[in-house]
């Protein structure tokens, strides 16, 4: 298991915050969004088609948000914007709060289907309603001390995944940006320590619409793998980090 990547994340999120704020765990987990983590699982890659298999995973987040419930100011925005964004780092900005940039690297057992925590958001207390994520390419300055982070930077990347094919292996570098506003409505109070999962499901990256093999090495693939990395990401409250959103109707919040 690659680590390096991982334990500088972590120091660099928790890094940040006041006495007032509360700390959000933020983790990530590699498998189907339809499944939640499945313990004693000892497979350590996933086969995502017909003679493929993922064995390391890495992905640029430019920024992580929470937006309080009510705050709509930002809606339809772009965000991590290139001068604004110190590594690693947690920033209070009204009524969103936000983290980033920072590193997902994943492998070994972190790929089958598990939740690994990778790291901490300072917030204050509140409802919020909407977690935004933004993964893309960030520059070397960006990338601060995570040496992790400068490789993807200097490679131009936002994700790369390593794997076989064939038995044969592959390399996919690209520089794909992945933005999502995703409604989620959670409440984070002192004393507590509620949870962010971001999930990746790589069950359909290289398979076209109509169920064929993509060749991560071919050129012509790349479009159509790009596309499918988008839809394959996912952020959600996860505070018992299973794998799967939390369910409200279960929840003691008074609303």
């Amino acid at each position: 298991m690659r680590l390096i990547g991982l334990c500088a994340s972590i120091m660099l999120l928790a890094a940040c915050g006041s006495d007032e704020s509360v700390k959000v765990g933020l983790s990530t987990r590699v498998g189907s969004a339809k499944a939640k983590a499945v313990a004693g699982k000892v497979e350590q890659q996933q086969e995502t088609s017909n003679g493929i298999t993922v064995e390391r995973v890495r992905l640029s987040v430019r920024e992580l948000e929470l937006e309080l419930e009510g705050d709509d100011d930002d809606d339809g925005q772009t965000s991590g914007t290139d001068d604004d964004t110190t590594p690693g780092n947690s920033r209070h900005d009204d009524d969103e709060q936000k983290v980033g940039p920072f590193l997902i690297d994943l492998s070994a057992e972190d790929l089958n289907g598990k939740v690994v925590r990778v790291g901490n958001l300072e917030v204050a207390p509140g409802i919020f309603d909407e977690i935004e994520f933004d993964i893309g390419k960030v520059t070397v300055a960006q990338a601060g001390e995570d040496a992790a982070l400068k490789e993807l930077a200097q490679l131009g990347a936002s994700v790369v995944i390593d794997g076989t094919i064939d038995g044969q292996p592959f390399s996919f570098v690209s520089s794909v940006r992945v933005e999502q506003e995703r409604e989620a409505r959670f409440e984070v109070k002192e004393g507590e320590e509620p949870n962010i999962t971001i999930n990746i499901d790589p069950s359909g990256w290289f398979v076209d619409d109509k169920g064929q093999r993509l060749d991560p090495r071919a050129e012509s693939s790349r479009s159509t793998i790009e596309n499918n990395l988008r839809r394959s990401i996912d952020a959600f409250d996860d505070d018992d980090m299973d794998g799967g959103e939390d369910d409200d109707s279960d929840d003691d919040h008074d609303d």
